[in-house]
């Protein structure tokens, strides 16, 4: 299965997390889950020219949906456990969107795991 098929479900399922990070070492890291239980592995060192470097959804309250931007954090919903990984890791700026099946938000988001999906490649 490859890694946009992978993506393609998850946006279909909307049930299980599942989170990109570009870190200083411009690799990604990608994990299934809580984001504070599961450690995050390194997926792979492919690399994206999208300003959405990091993302974050799932089915239930706890998870918030993350778009990460090179220059800022914007936190709607100080609930989710995304939050407390982006705090301990200063060096990364996000864009944080709640998750709402009903809102504007939530289509985009889908859409930005898209857009980042086709890019890494």
């Amino acid at each position: 299965m490859s890694f946009q098929d992978d993506v393609a479900i998850l946006v279909q399922e909307g049930t299980i997390g599942v989170c990109w990070l570009v870190g200083d070492d411009q690799k990604i890291y990608y994990t299934y889950g809580d984001w504070a239980v599961d450690p995050l592995i390194p997926f792979n060192s492919f690399k994206s020219q999208d300003p959405i470097v990091g993302i974050d959804f799932g089915g239930g309250l706890r998870f918030t949906t993350i778009a990460m931007t090179p220059d800022r954090l914007i936190t709607s919903n100080l609930g989710g456990q995304g939050h407390i990984m982006v705090a301990k890791c200063p060096k990364w700026a996000g864009c944080v969107i709640t998750w709402s099946p009903a809102d504007v938000e939530h289509r985009y988001a889908y859409a930005s795991a898209a857009r980042l999906a086709a890019k890494v490649q």
